[in-house]
């Protein structure tokens, strides 16, 4: 029998994966669009695909969940979400939601008895599991308890003392949210000034902020797995990260599917620690003072390149059904390595901003005269920029396009809004080029 699914966050490039990989399946799907200004949701690439049955305007579940007013019961603005929500399954005898956002995964966690009780599904744990995973302190305790290795953490309160953590780790540091996504809110601070205006700045907006060692280089992993609910790994993918913008992990627009490393022993471990089933991804950062993978963050849902995997024909958002529907369903043991992962129009965008920052970073070192903020993470001259991105297009190794670019003429509007959405983030790099 097809499913009634609704799919959440529509903004979010995971959810349109999350439409194309169930739209066979599915009777009919629904998406939510989100947030205080309505004409900007109406604009969320998802929400105008033409695989989409019907659309629905719903209250944003994020602020209080970034401020870090976390508790298992539901905030005002947390239960007239899920009142919106409740109300978009009667009318449309939803039987499946999928979230593929923290907040979304976050505050649907906390109400899972409520959509069983009307026979609605969603693949994801229950509270108590999943706030060892969203919140980035516990994340980093029940890490060291399973020995993965992670950058040395500060929980910031006013007591904290701040010059004692200096001498220990030196500048620069990271302060970062408790609780976040894509590297909100987070900053790289130099001095006593700036680390003490960004923890003021943080500390109004998100409850304890974390302060973490600095890991140089940018060198970043992502592991992708399923679990089933009783832990056992049904898969596991590994990509390398061929290039990426120095600025910030957010953007990568080339990635090549890799054996998973041994390393990732680890991590598995610790998901069963957590009790995490379902989907999610962990990424690691290459230490490259000891050649040590070190604990990022968990992401408790996909990751925007959940098309690699649908692209090499491995459906995760129904294996993940099947799983909290308590089907059993086999492992997948491999998958193609070696392919290259791309996308043509993020690159045009990415090749400017990267042009743009290696200028702005020769006028720092040469005429302003200061030193970089990470000797290890030099942008490259413009003309070896040119000639890694005729490598990955001339080269003859295998590659993958992108939906966006794949598919453009079959969800044109889709594609469209896409790439205006991550201009528009590109955009917030301005900030940081040359750095």
């Amino acid at each position: 029998m097809l499913m009634n699914l609704l799919v959440t966050n529509s903004h979010s490039p995971q959810a349109y994966d999350i439409v194309r990989a169930l739209r066979p399946h599915a009777e009919r799907i629904v998406v939510t669009m989100e947030g205080e200004n309505r004409i900007k949701a109406r604009l969320s690439p998802s929400a105008n695909s033409r695989l989409i049955d019907q659309r629905y305007y719903t209250p944003a579940p994020i602020q209080d969940w970034l401020a870090g007013n976390v508790q298992a019961e539901n905030t005002e603005g947390e239960e007239a979400y899920i009142q919106r929500l409740l109300e978009i399954c009667e009318k449309e005898k939803i039987t499946a939601i999928y979230p593929s956002w923290d907040p979304n995964v976050y505050v649907l966690s906390k109400n899972l008895p409520r959509f069983k009780g009307v026979g609605v599904v969603i693949p994801i744990p229950d509270y108590q599991v999943t706030i060892n995973a969203v919140d980035k302190h516990r994340t980093v305790q029940m890490a060291r308890e399973v020995g993965v290795p992670c950058p040395r953490t500060y929980l910031y309160d006013r007591q904290l003392d701040l010059k004692m953590i200096v001498e220990r780790e030196g500048f620069p540091l990271v302060i970062k949210p408790r609780f976040t996504s894509g590297g909100r809110g987070m900053a790289i601070v130099r001095n006593y000034s700036e680390l003490s205006t960004n923890l003021d700045k943080i500390s109004e907006k998100h409850q304890n902020p974390l302060i973490q060692e600095y890991i140089p280089g940018g060198d970043v992993s992502s592991v992708q797995f399923v679990l089933d609910q009783n832990g056992e790994t049904k898969f596991v993918f590994y990509k390398k990260r061929v290039r990426k913008l120095r600025l910030t992990a957010r953007f990568t627009t080339v990635s090549e599917s890799s054996m998973v490393e041994p390393y990732v022993t680890k991590l598995i471990e610790l998901l069963k620690r957590i009790g995490w089933w379902g989907a999610g991804g962990i990424e690691t950062i290459l230490d490259p003072r000891d050649g040590v993978h070190k604990l990022m963050e968990i992401n408790p849902r996909y990751p925007p390149q959940i098309w690699n995997r649908l692209e090499l024909g491995i459906n995760e958002p129904l294996m993940c059904l099947k799983i909290a529907q308590g089907e059993s369903i086999e492992a997948i043991q491999g998958y193609l390595p070696g392919v290259l992962f791309v996308s043509p129009i993020d690159d045009i965008q990415l090749l400017a901003l990267e042009t743009i920052d290696r200028l702005a970073y020769n006028f720092r070192i040469s005429v302003q005269r200061k030193p970089p903020l990470d000797s290890f993470s030099a942008p490259p001259s413009v003309p070896r920029l040119i000639k890694n991105y005729m490598q990955t297009y001339c080269g003859g190794q295998q590659k993958i396009l992108d939906p966006y670019f794949k598919y453009f003429y079959r969800d044109p509007l889709v594609s469209a809004l896409w790439w205006l959405q991550f201009a528009s983030w590109l955009a917030g790099g301005l900030k940081r080029v040359g750095r």
